[in-house]
C-alpha cells in the first residue's frame, strides 16, 4: 500500500469523510490519492486560513477528527492561527503538511517556501506549540522504516488528547510503500487504567461534600461535548435532579427546557435571575470547564475551592484534593448511583430555584421599532427548530447569543476562548458540511459587518458545494464590539463600507462567463477541463435581504420560504452604532473598573 492511500485509510477508520486545504507543489501527489478515495471528499478552499477554520467547525459539528492539508512554510504558516485555536478550545485536527523531497532537505538547498537551507525544521517547531504531537516522515531512514507507526502515534495522541497535531511529509514519499497490516490495529483514545479502590474513595469524598450540602449548583461547560460525555453528564442530572446552569462555552449541551436548567451563568455578569441563585449556593459541581476570562464573567466565580467540585475527561477535583484517571466516564455514573435516592428533594429545589431564576428583567428599550440586541436575540429563539447549528461570531453575536432560548437539539458553536475574529465564516463552512453529514437542519451565522471582512473568501466555496446556510450580518459601522471597548470617536474602528448585496453574485459568478474561451480550449486542454469540473454539485441558489426595521426582521422569520432554507441567504440587518448585547456592556463595564 502506497503511503497516501494508507492516510487516507486512517482518515476513514476514524470517521473523517471530508479533507480541507489548499493544493502547492508539495502536497498535490497527496490530493491525489484523496481525490482517488471513495470515501474522502476534498474541499478546496479560498485561503489556509479559511481552510484551517473550516477544519475547526467540521471537529465542533461532528465530533470527528478534522484533516487538513497544507503546502511547505507559506502555507502552513497562514493555517497556524486557525490551529492554534482548535489546540486552545480541544478540538481534533490533524495538519498534514506535504514538504520538499527529502534529497532536497538532506542536501540543504535553498529551495522555495524555506527561510534558508539549513531550517527545514523551522515551521514544525512552531507547530509545536499549538499541537499536541508532531512529527516529519523520511529526514532518516529510520523515519522511511517506521512511516506508518508515526503516522498512528500522532492520530492517536490527537484522538486521546482531542487536540490538533501536525505530520509533515516530503512530497516524494507520498508513494512510498508500506506494510498494509498496519491498518488492522484499530486507532484509539488511550485510557489509562484506575484503580477501583481509588474511585470509590472519590466517590465517598464526592457524596460527603454532596449529603453535608443544601443548595448545590452543577455548571456544564464546553468539555463535556469535546469529550463525548455530553449522554453520560446529562444521565447523571436527570438520575440526581440537581439543579444546572451552563457556562457560554457549555451553551447548547443540556437542554434549555429541562425543568432543572436555571440558565447560562457568567459569573457576576449573569442575568439578575440566575446570579440570585447563584449567590445562594453552598457547592459548585463544574463538569468540564474551561476556566476562561470571558467564560467566567472575568474569573468572577466566588464558591470557596473547599466548596467546589470539578470533574473532567482525564481527572476529579474535590476541594483542594486532585485525583488523576478519573473523570466523566468514571466519577459520574457511581456518583449517580449514590446520589439517586435524593433525586426528588433535589429536583423539588430545583423547580423552586427556576422559578427565581427565570423571572424575565424588566424591559429597557429606546428605540422600540427598530432591531435592537436586546430584541434581536429574544427573538431568535422562536426561529429556531430541533436540529439547528447556530454560529455566532466572536462579538457583539457572541454576548448577544447567550441570551438566545435554544430549542432542544439546537448545536451551538462559538469561539469564545481564543476569539479569533472571522473564524466564524470559515468555520461556517465546516460546519455546514458536517451538518450534511449527519442530515442536520438549517446552519444560521451571525457575523458582524467587520469580522465579516476578513474571511468572506469562503462564502465563495460554501456557494460551489451547493450548500445553504442563512448569513446574518449586523451592519453597525464598523468593530462595534472595539468601540464598546474603548475609542467609539477613533477612526481605527471604522471600516470599509461593503455592499452585502453584490456580495453573493460576486461570491458565486458562473462558469459560462469563460464561455468566449470554450472555442480556444480544445483537444487535450478542453478534455483536462472537463474532467476537473465533472464532479461538481450544482452551485448554490441565492438570495439576498435587507432588514432596517423590527417589522421587517418579523415578516423575514415568518417567511415560510425563507425559514426553509433552500438557498443561500445573506440578511443584512442595519444596527444602531453604540447599541451592544447586555452581556457585553456588563463584562466591558466590569473590567474598564
Amino acid at each position: 500500500m502506497l503511503l497516501g492511500d494508507f492516510i487516507c485509510q486512517r482518515l476513514i477508520q476514524l470517521g473523517t469523510t471530508h479533507v480541507f486545504g489548499l493544493p502547492g507543489d508539495y502536497n498535490m501527489q497527496l490530493l491525489d490519492h484523496i481525490e482517488d478515495t471513495k470515501d474522502l471528499e476534498w474541499v478546496g478552499c479560498a485561503n489556509e486560513l479559511n481552510a484551517s477554520y473550516a477544519a475547526d467547525g467540521y471537529a465542533r459539528t461532528t465530533a470527528r477528527p478534522a484533516a487538513l492539508v497544507t503546502t511547505f512554510g507559506v502555507g502552513e504558516l497562514s493555517a497556524l492561527n486557525g490551529i492554534a485555536g482548535s489546540f486552545a478550545e480541544q478540538l481534533p485536527v490533524i495538519h498534514i503538511v506535504g514538504m520538499p523531497k527529502s534529497q532536497q532537505q538532506m542536501s540543504h538547498l535553498w529551495v522555495h517556501h524555506t527561510l534558508g537551507g539549513y531550517l527545514f525544521d523551522a515551521y514544525m517547531k512552531m507547530s509545536q506549540h499549538v499541537s499536541c504531537d508532531t512529527a516529519v516522515i523520511g529526514w532518516t531512514k529510520r523515519d522511511l522504516q517506521n512511516a506508518a507507526p508515526t503516522i498512528d502515534r500522532v492520530l492517536t495522541s490527537m484522538v486521546t488528547t482531542r487536540r490538533p497535531v501536525y505530520l509533515g511529509i516530503p512530497v516524494d514519499l507520498f508513494d512510498m510503500d508500506v506494510p498494509t497490516e498496519e491498518l488492522e490495529r484499530p486507532i484509539e483514545a488511550v485510557r489509562e487504567p484506575y484503580d477501583r479502590d481509588a474511585l470509590e474513595y472519590v466517590v465517598d469524598v464526592a457524596v460527603r461534600h454532596m449529603e453535608q450540602s443544601e443548595r448545590p449548583l452543577v455548571i456544564v461547560d464546553g468539555c463535556v461535548m469535546r469529550f463525548g460525555a455530553v449522554k453520560v453528564v446529562y444521565d447523571f442530572l436527570k438520575r440526581t435532579g440537581l439543579p444546572v446552569v451552563v457556562a457560554p462555552m457549555g451553551k447548547s449541551f443540556f437542554p434549555e427546557d429541562d425543568e432543572q436548567y436555571l440558565g447560562v451563568y457568567v459569573g457576576t455578569k449573569s442575568k439578575p435571575g440566575v446570579l440570585e441563585v447563584a449567590r445562594t449556593r453552598d457547592m459548585v459541581l463544574l463538569l468540564g470547564s474551561f476556566m476562561s476570562d470571558m467564560n467566567t464573567g472575568g474569573f468572577s466565580y466566588s464558591t470557596p475551592t473547599c466548596h467546589t467540585m470539578n470533574v473532567h475527561h482525564g481527572s476529579t477535583d474535590i476541594g483542594y484534593s486532585h485525583y488523576d484517571k478519573l473523570g466523566f466516564f468514571e466519577v459520574l455514573p457511581a456518583l449517580a448511583d449514590r446520589l439517586e435516592g435524593q433525586r426528588e428533594a433535589r429536583l423539588a429545589h430545583a423547580r423552586e430555584m427556576a422559578k427565581i431564576a427565570h423571572e424575565p428583567p424588566a424591559p429597557t428599550e429606546s428605540f422600540p421599532t427598530l432591531v435592537t440586541h436586546n430584541y434581536l436575540w429574544h427573538r431568535l429563539g422562536a426561529f429556531l427548530r430541533p436540529g439547528d447549528h447556530l454560529i455566532a461570531e466572536m462579538g457583539s453575536s457572541c454576548f448577544g447569543a447567550v441570551d438566545t432560548v435554544l430549542p432542544k437539539d439546537v448545536h451551538y458553536h462559538q469561539q469564545m476562548l481564543y476569539g479569533s475574529i472571522g473564524w466564524s465564516v470559515g468555520a461556517l463552512l465546516g460546519i455546514a458540511v458536517g451538518a450534511r453529514v449527519l442530515n442536520h437542519g438549517r446552519v444560521i451565522l451571525f457575523v458582524g459587518d467587520g469580522s465579516l471582512l476578513l474571511t468572506m473568501q469562503e462564502i465563495s466555496t460554501v456557494i460551489k458545494l451547493g450548500l445553504t446556510p442563512i448569513i446574518f450580518v449586523i451592519n453597525n459601522d464598523g468593530y462595534e464590539i472595539e468601540r464598546i471597548i474603548h475609542g467609539p470617536e477613533r477612526s481605527y474602528n471604522n471600516i470599509a463600507p461593503i455592499d452585502h448585496s453584490l456580495l453573493l453574485d460576486f461570491m458565486g459568478s458562473s462558469r459560462s462567463r469563460r464561455s468566449l474561451l470554450d472555442s480556444y480550449e480544445t483537444g487535450q486542454i478542453a478534455k483536462e477541463r472537463d474532467e476537473s469540473h465533472a464532479h461538481e454539485p450544482l452551485p448554490s441558489r441565492k438570495r439576498y435581504h435587507a432588514v432596517y426595521t423590527r417589522d421587517e426582521f418579523d415578516a423575514l422569520l415568518n417567511n415560510a420560504e425563507f425559514a426553509e432554507a433552500k438557498e443561500i441567504q445573506l440578511v443584512e440587518l442595519f444596527c444602531l452604532r453604540g447599541d451592544a448585547p447586555e452581556l457585553l456592556g456588563r463584562t466591558v463595564h466590569s473590567e474598564s473598573n
